[in-house]
């Protein structure tokens, strides 16, 4: 790994780690204001600025803006920033993912600029087109560094191998390794990533907020944005003390939300089906939920029957990640709602946690109110 950026941490004040933003600006500008983001604050952005989302060209304007008027503003690359490096290197498969993704950073450049690709488009094209008017932009991102090293912290997209050095990790591997909290690092700091997204840890009420592992020293944060249907945008803010760093998170989604009417009390049901242990094996069924053996796993889960797709050749599948625990509320809370068009129950989302509550216990559902960059 070759761009490592050295930064110096002051002794109090706030540490604000946001990843994995993938082009949402709302989203982002959202998250700051709640979060009473202010100059004498230090961020960093953990990388993936780019991609999936619908505004990646508004998200890379705001954050090299902010990072030129406040120095205290430090920015990683991520795996879906390198989207310009296969541009300047004229990698010929960027032409099939442009055509079949729906939203990319290069799209939205090229719209700006009026270009429209057609079947005979080729990737040098697209290039000299782009790099003659977004010069600096692509510049901007072809130097951010590959990891933040800090006194106490390294900040770095996906993780670190364990090596004697740190520093001799791959930078691919760096970028877009997976499951970095199931590993492990020799570097004696912290190790704060993005990339995974951290719902795909739990195994109990799923979750989507950051998780701490003091014993390894890793810190996940992604909340899966863009990513999961009940995604969500983390601040995981880092309280410097001379008593000693707390740490203490803040997300912001797109999901509606509505008030709990009446107390429900969640049953013994818990765990989430996640990639790749989608197959099952169905063993009662009732009403609303069927009671699975998960293939890979072995674990029993209560499937929403809705979630619950039988193929062709006779086998089962979940149709998608999904959680199947019940979550407890009480009267006056305020939940977010990840998919109220089941029978009988809701899906919700309640403290970054997902899990199925009965459809009587909800008020009417409340569309999303979101503070708009300009």
């Amino acid at each position: 790994m070759k761009k490592i950026k050295t930064v110096h941490l002051p002794s109090h004040g706030r540490i604000i780690v946001i990843s994995d933003i993938h082009g949402e600006l709302d989203l982002l500008t959202d998250l700051l204001q709640k979060i009473h983001f202010c100059s004498l604050d230090h961020l960093i952005i953990n990388g993936d600025l780019c991609e999936k989302g619908s505004n990646s060209k508004g998200v890379l304007k705001f954050i090299m803006d902010l990072s030129k008027r406040n120095e205290n503003v430090h920015v990683t690359e991520g795996n879906c920033d390198t989207v310009v490096e296969d541009l300047l290197e004229e990698n010929p498969k960027l032409m099939n993912y442009l055509r079949s993704k729906k939203h990319s950073i290069l799209k939205e450049w090229l719209d700006e600029v009026g270009f429209d690709m057609n079947d005979g488009t080729t990737i040098k094209e697209v290039k000299e087109i782009l790099a003659h008017h977004f010069s600096e932009e692509i510049n901007w991102l072809m130097e951010l560094p590959t990891a933040i090293d800090t006194e106490d912290y390294i900040f770095v997209h996906a993780g670190l191998e364990d090596k004697d050095d740190w520093r001799e990790t791959d930078r691919i591997a760096a970028i877009m390794m997976p499951s970095f909290l199931e590993k492990s690092h020799g570097s004696g700091k912290y190790v704060i990533v993005g990339h995974w997204p951290v719902v795909n840890y739990t195994s109990d009420i799923p979750s989507n907020n950051p998780i701490v592992n003091k014993e390894k020293k890793i810190i996940s944060i992604d909340g899966g944005n863009v990513i999961k249907s009940s995604g969500q945008l983390n601040a995981f803010i880092i309280h410097r003390a001379e008593s000693g760093d707390t740490f203490s998170h803040v997300h912001t989604d797109h999901l509606p939300t509505c008030q709990v009417v009446k107390d429900f009390h969640s049953e013994a049901m818990t765990g989430a089906i996640s990639y790749p242990h989608y197959q099952l094996i169905p063993i009662h069924s009732s009403e609303h939920f069927t009671l699975c053996k998960q293939k890979g796993t072995h674990e029993q889960l209560f499937v929403k029957n809705e979630y619950l797709h039988q193929h062709e050749d006779g086998t089962f599948r979940a149709k998608t990640d999904l959680s199947c625990a019940q979550i407890s509320v009480r009267k006056g809370e305020v939940v977010s709602v990840v998919d109220n068009t089941c029978a009988g129950y809701s899906l919700i989302k309640k403290n970054g946690e997902e899990g199925w509550i009965p459809k009587d216990v909800l008020s009417p559902v409340k569309e999303p109110t979101l503070i708009h960059a300009g």
